[in-house]
């Protein structure tokens, strides 16, 4: 509990964006996040390690896309 300007007991609120990789639940602060985006077409990379699923283009700049499940071992 925190305490507002009054002296009054408030719970204190987070907000986050959580995801699941693997059976498990993870968040990260909405205020960190700066977008979510479906799913678009992948652009294999030849010779990248194995996590990497490829590329896509953002908006004209070009993303990896790491398997983050693959990248921890999960």
């Amino acid at each position: 509990m925190i305490r507002d300007r009054m002296g009054v007991d408030v719970e204190a609120t987070e907000h986050l964006a959580t995801f699941y990789l693997d059976r498990e639940e993870y968040g990260v602060e909405v205020k960190l996040v700066q977008e979510i985006r479906r799913l678009t077409e992948i652009t294999p990379v030849p010779r990248a390690p194995s996590f990497i699923r490829g590329v896509i283009n953002l908006r004209g700049r070009i993303i990896p896309v790491v398997d983050l499940k693959k990248k921890l071992a999960l």
